[in-house]
């Protein structure tokens, strides 16, 4: 809008202002994230001449302590050691059953890794065996008979469950979203699919779950130009639509979702067309959905993924790269940290270029990125913004210790009279791994059986409500 009436009233200090602001787009530019390594190889084959790579995650070794990234480009799978945050050492290449590959997807359980494929030749379900790294992985399971090409897997490890997005199977025809068993991790198999509501005639409402995010058996199902639907899938036999969420301001193709450490808010992107906003919904009433808020990065750019961590949203956002909100006031998200990857100019924010996806749940709080074009990207990011840091007592009323911690975890915490104290603590996934009332002035809990990483823990006290990150090594 300012520069909007610059344009108007002062031609040539607009033309001054487009050059003074041009350096805050240009790939590199950053606040409060830092560059640590970066891997590409321009040589690779490419996509309409421009992309490499696609998606991406993380994996980290509770046995040997280390990181690594798996990532896609449109031919193979890569997978990288970042023990050492200064350079991004390639282990292992495995080939991806399809070529020509637009899209990849990753899931990690326990020491494996779980791959598809989309928009490229036939595919398969892919199982790699991680506990050799760095030395190699071990394919330990490839066949196209429960996918011969998948848009997005999601793996909720507390059920086991492995869910397949927009499912096309090698006999012809598509499931909106079949679900799988991973009781035996190499031997993936067939459990359930998704029941698709129906019209009075028989059509079905929709046809494909473009992704999946999913919380106690509790499916958010990204439905494309249908908005967001919420599924009871605990029982396979009896799934119930819970809620849905359609009519709302910038709607367009519902692409992802993610829910805040307790589950109340949901926040989800929508991808075209492009430049529509992020938003947040309070589901405390999950029968009636509100609008908290929308916000952006920049006028016309196109949020792909975000993710809730903390208080904080990061997302991947295609031509401007990296952003991370501050959502500390859910009404009001403002722009806390970014990382411009793509050497693509503001003005041309047309197509998909740039950052597709982001990987900030690695036990360290460094961030992974992927760039389109670009490569594979290892950031450190403000402590700020990671939520490990040392707490100040006088401002909480608890202090959690050690942080990061081992075999045991203390709080200390002043009392609240009249009001009830309990302690959450979930995984990375949403799960909650522990629940407790809190009677006494501490609390310490055993956590030998937690593995290594990440985790959150809320405090909550009548209607007041703490969230601090904590990490296991």
């Amino acid at each position: 809008m300012v520069v909007s009436t610059y344009r108007k009233l002062f031609p040539l200090l607009f033309i001054l202002q487009l050059f003074w602001f041009e350096p805050n787009y240009a790939q590199g530019v950053s606040e409060k994230i830092t560059l640590l390594s970066r891997y590409n190889n321009p040589n690779l084959p490419k996509l309409n001449g421009y992309q490499i790579w696609n998606d991406l995650t993380g994996y980290y070794d509770s046995i040997t302590k280390k990181e690594y990234i798996i990532a896609g480009s449109t031919d193979s799978i890569y997978f990288f050691d970042i023990s050492d945050p200064s350079k991004i050492v390639l282990c292992d290449v495995q080939d991806g059953t399809a070529k020509n590959v637009v899209n990849r997807d990753y899931e990690c359980y326990s020491h494996y890794v779980y791959c598809v494929s989309d928009n490229g030749g036939r595919g398969s379900l892919q199982v790699f065996d991680l506990q050799y790294l760095p030395d190699s992985v071990h394919k330990v399971y490839d066949s196209d008979s429960l996918s011969y090409n998948t848009h997005s897997i999601f793996i909720e490890a507390k059920s086991k469950r492995l869910y397949l997005c927009v499912n096309r199977l090698k006999a012809g025809g598509v499931a909106a979203m079949d679900i799988l068993t991973l009781e035996n991790p190499e031997r993936p198999l067939w459990i359930g699919r998704l029941k698709v509501p129906t019209f009075g005639d028989g059509v079905p409402v929709f046809r494909n779950v473009h992704e999946a995010y999913v919380r106690n058996d509790t499916a958010y199902c990204s439905i494309e130009y249908r908005g967001l639907w919420i599924f009871d899938l605990r029982d396979l036999n009896n799934q119930r639509l819970v809620s849905t969420i359609s009519d709302y301001p910038e709607n367009g193709y519902n692409h992802s979702s993610n829910l805040d450490a307790t589950g109340k808010y949901v926040m989800f992107t929508d991808e075209v067309p492009g430049g529509l906003s992020v938003k947040i919904f309070d589901i405390h009433d999950i029968y009636n959905p509100k609008l908290v808020s929308m916000f952006k990065s920049n006028n016309g750019a196109t949020a792909h993924n975000a993710y809730w961590i903390g208080s904080f949203a990061y997302v991947s956002y295609y031509h401007d790269g990296v952003y991370i909100f501050d959502l500390s006031d859910k009404t009001k998200p403002v722009v806390a940290g970014y990382y411009h990857t793509s050497t693509w100019p503001p003005t041309s924010y047309e197509g998909y270029k740039g950052c597709w996806g982001l990987y900030p749940y690695l036990p360290s709080g460094l961030l992974a990125a992927s760039d389109m074009g670009e490569g594979i990207f290892l950031f450190k990011v403000d402590p700020i913004l990671t939520g490990v840091k040392k707490e100040d007592y006088a401002e909480k009323p608890f202090a959690i210790y050690p942080n990061p911690f081992g075999s045991n975890i203390h709080i200390d915490y002043k009392t609240y009279k009249n009001e009830a104290l309990e302690i959450k603590i979930y995984n990375v996934k949403g799960e909650m791994i522990l629940h407790k009332s809190l009677s006494e002035a501490t609390f310490e809990a055993e956590t030998s059986i937690l593995d290594n990483g990440m985790y959150f823990v809320i405090l909550q006290a009548g209607n007041k409500q703490w969230i601090q990150k904590l990490i296991k090594q």
